[in-house]
This record gives structure tokens, sequence and C-alpha cells, in this order.
């Protein structure tokens, strides 16, 4: 190993840090002042300033839309070919990231009330787990996507908008499909029929459907007999983007 990055702060656990990381294709390091990590990238990179240029990236996968952990922050780029290893301190302007806490509902599931104190036990230690799990891959279905693709991360930041506008809808549509040319080969992708695409644009683009939520001004006949409702329109959108952002995870 040559090169780690110290993680200076960060308000995650030791087993969700280090499976997140895992999950980006980084390593999890302990033993110094602060907990840090490497990759095989990270150690092929000739200066501790490319070094810290991926790092930059997976603290902006952390802080960033995904709002894995916005209190994620680096500390010094360590040289490990120097015993004790080498420091290096990147001063950098402070960064203005607000955090948005997005709450998930929870569910309470009780044992049943004929178990022993050892199957107890053991219950609750196997519900506590499956809950970890659940949690981790709701973070990595976030996280992995952003950090693999600058158009997820916008598509993961504007799926969190509550009240989507026409416009902010068939963004997310455009950034998924990356370009018009694109357009058959993505449909085939993820099983998109033409009917359904047309009455989509219909619901999005025609305000003789959706009214003033429309992306345009002019009023025209609809392409399709039912086109889709603002709702529909949203729902197609999420469903679609869900899938979306698998396929890259499922790539990578």
């Amino acid at each position: 190993m040559r090169w780690s990055i110290e993680i200076q702060k960060t308000s995650l656990k030791k087993r969700n840090l280090f499976d997140l990381l895992l999950g980006l294709g980084f390593q999890l390091i302990e033993g110094g002042q602060y907990p840090a990590f490497t990759s095989q990238g990270i150690d092929a990179c000739l200066t501790a300033e490319d070094a810290f240029k991926i790092a930059k990236k997976v603290r902006e996968a952390f802080k960033g839309p995904a709002r894995i952990d916005p209190h994620f922050e680096l500390g010094s780029v360590l040289d490990h070919a120097t015993d004790p290893p080498r420091r290096s301190v990147f001063l950098e302007p402070e960064s203005c990231v607000s955090a948005i806490t997005v709450g998930t509902p929870t569910i309470t599931i009780s044992p049943p009330s004929t178990l022993s104190t050892v199957e107890l036990e053991e219950w609750e230690a196997t519900q506590r787990e499956r809950e970890y799990q659940a949690m981790l891959e709701c973070q990595r279905s976030k996280l992995e996507p952003a950090f693999s693709s600058t158009r997820a991360a916008k598509v993961i930041e504007l799926l969190a908008i509550k009240k989507p506008s026409a416009e902010t809808v068939y963004k997310i549509y455009e950034l998924a499909e990356g370009h018009p040319n694109n357009r058959a080969t993505f449909h085939n992708q993820f099983g998109i029929s033409k009917d359904q695409f047309d009455r989509f644009s219909d619901a999005v683009h025609n305000p003789t459907v959706s009214g003033d939520w429309a992306r345009h001004a002019y009023y025209g006949t609809p392409r399709t007999e039912n086109p889709m409702t603002k709702a529909e329109a949203e729902s197609f959108v999420r469903e679609m983007s869900v899938k979306w952002l698998q396929s890259l995870r499922n790539s990578s």
C-alpha cells in the first residue's frame, strides 16, 4: 500500500462505513489517529494530489445528493512509503453543503410470545441484522450510482423533490435516457412501449392534458386517447429511474 486518505469526521458506525466503502471498491484501514481508506486506483496514483482527487469524489458521493453522511470529512493523505507515513494536507474552501434528513418509515415487528429467553435473543439478533441489511441496501442503491455517474447523482437529487414540476419530471427522464438518439435502445432495455412513452409525453408536455403544470404553453390535441395523469407521469419516471440506477450498479 502506497497511499491512504484519512476520514477525519463521519457520523456512520464502523461496520456501516466499511460496507459502504467496500461497495465502492475501497478498503477501510484502522489503527491510525483516524480511519482511512485506500484502493488499487489510489495506490496507482503518482502523487498525493492525485490520490486526494479520488478521495474528493468519494466525499461527494457520501455528502452529495445521496445524503448518506453529511458529516463526512477528509483528513490528510498518508504516504506509506515512509515510516511513519508522511502526511500531506490539502486546504480547501469550506464547503456549504446543507444536510437534508430524509426520514424512512419503520415497521415494528414483535417476536412470538412463546419464545424462550435464548430464542428471544436469537430472534432479536436476526431481526437487527435484517434491519441493517435493508438499511445498507437503501444506502447503496443511491451511493453507488451517485459515485459512478454524474447523471445518476443529478437524478437522485431531482428525485428528492417532493412536488416536482413537469420540467423536473422530464429532466429526470432525459438524464436517464442520455440522448434522444439512444431512445429506442433505452426503451427496449427498460420495457417502455411507444404508447406508454406517448401517454407520458402528453401529460408532461401538453397543457390540454395537465394545464399549467405542463412544460409547454401551447395547447394541442393529445397524441393518445388516454394520457397519463400528473401522478401517473411522476410514478412512471420514478419507477423507470429505480430500474436505471440499479442497472448502473449491475454494470459496475
